[in-house]
């Protein structure tokens, strides 16, 4: 399991897992995840969505992924109460391509849920995890050109790759919408581990593997 090393304002169970863990280690499945944006409040139903948000002690939520970036945020409510969220952020659900209601991407629409219960982004601790990153995440202009919609874009998340065709620093792209959300820099945890570059430690559905899959976890309390 990979920790982030970043710590959080309230007691905070949360991690990475990855191929070695043992199955008892991980969350119950709550989400069919689509690629899009959808956010929704944990219950023990499995919903479609890609994120999970909950202010519960004790229920642990998660996504999982195989190059996609999982990512973890944790902060307190106005009124003191934990909240935290599980969000699966792949090219679509990071540039909101595709997804019929406006908000940006999934994690605008995230740090939005929070704000909206009463949260200020200043005060969430945050972690990406291991993911496709920029050496091995070749993608077609029309990617890039759904990124540059996103106003946190810069062109340094563009990486010429050697074959000639555009690759996308997502890890990065996502950086800079956080960042642009008002998120303290500082309070970062993220694990920037390539999923192809390491098949010893973790599943790539880009190298290959259909059905593995690591998750991003975290539970209250």
């Amino acid at each position: 399991m990979l920790i982030p090393e970043v710590h959080p304002p309230f007691p905070l169970s949360w991690g990475f897992s990855t191929r070695l863990d043992p199955p008892e280690a991980l969350p119950v499945r709550r989400l069919n995840q689509v690629h899009r944006c959808g956010i929704v409040e944990a219950s023990e139903a499995v919903v479609e969505g890609d994120g999970l948000w909950t202010a519960s002690p004790g229920l642990r939520i998660g996504v999982r992924v195989a190059d996609c970036v999982p990512v973890l945020l944790a902060g307190p409510l106005m009124n003191g109460t934990p909240w935290v969220a599980a969000l699966h952020a792949g090219w679509r659900g990071a540039t909101g391509h595709g997804d019929q209601e406006s908000g940006g991407g999934i994690l605008r629409r995230g740090v939005g849920c929070y704000c909206t219960l009463g949260g200020d982004p200043a005060n969430l601790v945050w972690a990406f995890g291991p993911a496709i990153l920029a050496c091995h995440f070749e993608v077609g202009e029309e990617v890039i050109e759904a990124a540059r919609q996103d106003s946190a874009w810069h062109d340094g998340l563009r990486v010429e790759g050697p074959s000639g065709r555009p690759h996308l620093d997502l890890h990065g792209f996502l950086r800079a919408q956080a960042l642009d959300l008002g998120l303290n820099p500082t309070r970062e945890g993220s694990v920037a581990i390539c999923t192809v570059c390491r098949p010893d430690l973790l599943h790539s559905y880009r190298r290959g593997e259909t059905t593995g899959r690591q998750w991003g976890w975290i539970e209250i309390g």
